[in-house]
């Protein structure tokens, strides 16, 4: 299995590598906790699908407001602004554990992935 979560506590640290499967993002919508610190702001927690460190992923729903959807946006029904949008997030992991191999000024194990959230926080 691709998950560090399943593969028990490792005694060595996991290298560093740019990676994603979808399983990751499936693993993200089953497994994190999501709080809403502020209105558009969204706080997913919870162990990264690869490394399985404890991370948090802020998701913002944007600095500027406009009527045109974004890019990634997917109307589902209802009018622009409204919390009936949702829309693709890539996230990553954030750890700031030791991952050899990561290159300077990068943080977190290297995976990726990508998951729907509501485009504006409930």
């Amino acid at each position: 299995m691709p998950f560090g979560l399943f593969a028990g506590r490792r005694r060595r640290p996991l290298p560093y590598q740019e990676t994603t499967a979808a399983e990751y993002g499936q693993h993200v919508v089953r497994t994190f906790t999501v709080t809403e610190p502020r209105p558009d702001t969204l706080i997913l927690s919870g162990r990264c699908p690869r490394c399985a460190a404890a991370i948090d992923v802020p998701v913002v729903n944007g600095v500027f407001r406009s009527l045109r959807p974004r890019l990634g946006t997917r109307r589902t029904e209802g009018r622009p602004g409204t919390a009936s949008e949702s829309r693709v997030e890539l996230m990553m992991c954030t750890c700031d554990e030791d991952h050899p191999d990561r290159p300077a000024g990068r943080y977190g194990c290297g995976a990726y992935w990508t998951v729907r959230v509501p485009a504006e926080p409930r």
